[in-house]
Order: structure tokens, then sequence, then C-alpha cells
């Protein structure tokens, strides 16, 4: 277990110095990771308010509003899918 846990940390920052890369490589380096962050946010907000009706959930905690607000979109459907990966 200890691999799955250093192995995580190690992908979390690949996938984060990817991110800071690709946005400073636009012309809005900022206005770009601020829209990241908020999609993120508010993916996860509606899929939490939402869950009553549709049966999905995700737990909120600082782990995934953090991930959510760094990594945006694709980490809210990372946590959609891993529960069902690891079922």
């Amino acid at each position: 277990m200890e691999i799955l846990k250093y192995g995580g940390i190690a992908v979390i920052a690949v996938g984060a110095v990817a991110l800071l890369i690709f946005a400073a490589k636009t012309k809005r380096f900022f206005k770009t990771l601020l829209l990241n962050a908020f999609l993120g946010i508010a993916v996860m907000a509606i899929i939490d308010l939402t869950a009553k009706f549709t049966g999905v959930h995700i737990p909120v905690n600082q782990y995934t509003v953090a991930c959510s607000a760094v990594f945006g979109i694709p980490a809210v459907c990372l946590f959609l899918i891993l529960p069902i990966i690891f079922k």
C-alpha cells in the first residue's frame, strides 16, 4: 500500500507541473488557472447537490476539493470512476 501512496503523490505532482506548463504557454496564465479551479469546484458542487436524486456521491473533504481545484473537471471524473475500479 505504500507504493500506491507514493505513486499517487508522484502522479499528482507530475499532473500539477504539466498543468502549470500548459497554463504558462497561454497568454492568460492566472485566468486559465482560476477558470480551471472554478470549473472543477463548480462541477463537484453540482454533483454533490444532485446526489440525492442521482445516487452519485463524491465525499467533500480537503483532498477532493484541493484536487478538483488544481486539476479541474478531469479530477472530478476520476473521483467518479475510482469507486467503480476499486469495488
